[in-house]
């Protein structure tokens, strides 16, 4: 295991609250109430994307974590010491859990960029994010309300909505500390709540389990187990965990659902998206190549809702190309700190080399490379913009999830086909749309078949409004109420009534 001696020092002004969780000899698991090293002793490097060097360890879970996790987990729910907590406190400790993680927003924003490259002003909107979730899931436990059926009148009937139980949440790496979404909205429900975040990202992930006990979070009601995908696989397996929530990728998601299948776990999935963004002839061109730029250069395409499919009307198709080509040729590619930086660092090598993969894929396709991918260099993980026209939608690039910095761009010709082409692959998890007749607007948002649309915009959310998607892009919605369903069952209970 390597110590803190034997890593590279970051070359940036970091807070001293960020430094205290990745200097730290291993950053570790937490579970009933304590931060602990894994009990083999084992661990595993954290890279910064911007310049490629490990600068911190995270502990390498294992059965025995797991274990922990789940029995503290298990003990903490049946004994009911945040379930039966009184609705009103559990809202004043959520509270006071979003305000210790906004007193931290620029230690969270810092360790998003260094152990995901995320750009250093996006972490701090994702740490915003994050409170301002916690915040809204906060106001649920004293709205959580059943209801009384009409019965015959010698019976009383009661529908009960509590927690499900111990719930297991796996996270991706491209966004870590807006996890604490998925753990707000189960931690209202009233469950207990094991968080295995990606091994790529431990560092917010960490935070967040040692905040949660610091704002009064019980011991057990919120573990956190670090480590690789094996890990994932055990609390899916895990006889004592009721249920799982999982986002990442296809294969995962369904070897996660045949698993769940095993013990009859409940089991969520959002599986990501080749979202497609449709150009009308009418649309402001100008708004909508910088629309879809900002769909796809954001987060280095490494988001699931990225516009990574673009369909132009054949009337406006090479001018669209023309001025995303120019505009996309002047973005900056840099380390995730570096002032100006517009375009950041892969998460990894790995990643780097899938998205290389696919850029000598479309080519040996056919496609046309408008705009070639700069150099990576310095020793990170950097892919510039890369722009492909003459795309068809049979081509891989056209149908598999990238998950880096690769518009692709399709013409058609009528709205018929341009529904019919953005429609035809297997995900279905946003689109956008750029007209300005309303009518079309309408039109599009009933034929395409996703969990969200945008009309003349896109990546906006907001907490209260539901995310998720269809098809292969998963099932089960994250934000908003309907998100509490997933952690919540209905109880019906009878009562005789005699008469006096």
């Amino acid at each position: 295991m390597s110590t803190t001696a034997e890593r590279a020092s970051l070359p940036y002004d970091l807070s001293a609250a960020a430094r205290a969780v990745y200097e730290q000899p291993v950053v570790g698991h937490v579970i009933d109430g304590e931060v602990r090293e894994s009990a083999s002793g084992e661990s595993f490097p954290v890279y910064d994307p911007s310049t490629g060097l490990e600068f911190a360890r995270g502990a390498q879970g294992g059965s025995a974590e797991v274990e922990a996790a789940v029995l503290s987990a298990r003990r903490a729910f049946v004994d009911g010491r945040w379930r039966l907590m009184p609705p009103a406190q559990k809202e004043r400790v959520l509270h006071r859990y979003a305000e210790l993680i906004a007193e931290n927003r620029t230690a969270f924003g810092e360790l998003d960029s260094i152990d995901a490259g995320i750009l250093k002003g996006f972490g701090g909107f994702i740490a915003d994010f994050a409170v301002g979730a916690i915040d809204y899931y906060a106001g649920w436990p004293t709205k959580l309300k059943g209801v009384v059926p009409a019965v015959p009148a010698d019976l009383s009937v009661a529908l009960v909505r509590e927690p499900v139980g111990v719930v297991g949440i796996i996270t991706p790496w491209n966004g870590p500390t807006a996890v604490a979404a998925f753990v707000a909205a189960a931690l209202a429900a009233g469950n207990s709540v094991i968080l295995k975040p990606a091994e790529q990202t431990p560092l917010s992930a960490h935070l967040l389990g040692v905040l949660a006990l610091r704002a009064g979070v019980p011991a057990g009601v919120f573990n956190v187990v670090q480590g690789a995908g094996e890990v994932g696989g055990a609390l899916v397996a895990h006889p004592g965990v009721d249920k799982i929530s999982f986002t990442g990728s296809v294969a995962t998601g369904k070897a996660i659902a045949e698993a769940g299948a095993k013990t009859l776990k409940r089991v969520s999935l959002e599986l990501g998206g080749k979202s497609p963004i449709l150009v009308f002839p009418d649309a402001d061109l100008d708004l909508a190549a910088a629309g879809a730029m900002s769909a796809i250069w954001n987060n280095s395409g490494q988001v699931c809702t990225a516009g990574s499919r673009t369909l132009v009307h054949r009337s406006v198709y090479d001018r669209f190309a023309e001025k995303v080509v120019a505009e996309s040729a002047k973005l900056q590619v840099g380390g995730a700190f570096e002032e100006g930086t517009e375009l950041g660092p892969l998460v990894s090598a790995a990643q780097l080399a899938r998205v290389q993969s696919y850029v000598e894929i479309g080519q040996a396709e056919g496609a046309e490379l408008a705009l070639s991918p700069t150099a990576s260099g310095g020793g990170g993980y950097f892919h510039g913009p890369t722009v492909f026209t003459g795309v068809r939608n049979d081509m891989r690039i056209a149908q598999e999830e990238i998950f880096g910095p690769v518009m692709a761009l399709l013409p058609f010709d009528t709205e018929e086909e341009a529904y019919a082409i953005a429609n035809d692959v297997e995900f279905g998890l946003s689109a956008g749309v750029w007209t300005n007749d309303l009518s079309r607007a309408h039109r599009a948002s009933r034929a395409l078949h996703v969990g969200t649309v945008w009309i003349n915009t896109y990546q906006n959310n907001d907490v209260s409004v539901p995310y998720g998607g269809v098809k292969q892009s998963g099932y089960g919605r994250t934000l908003g109420e309907e998100s509490l369903e997933a952690f919540l069952h209905t109880k019906s209970v009878w009562t005789k009534v005699f008469d006096a």
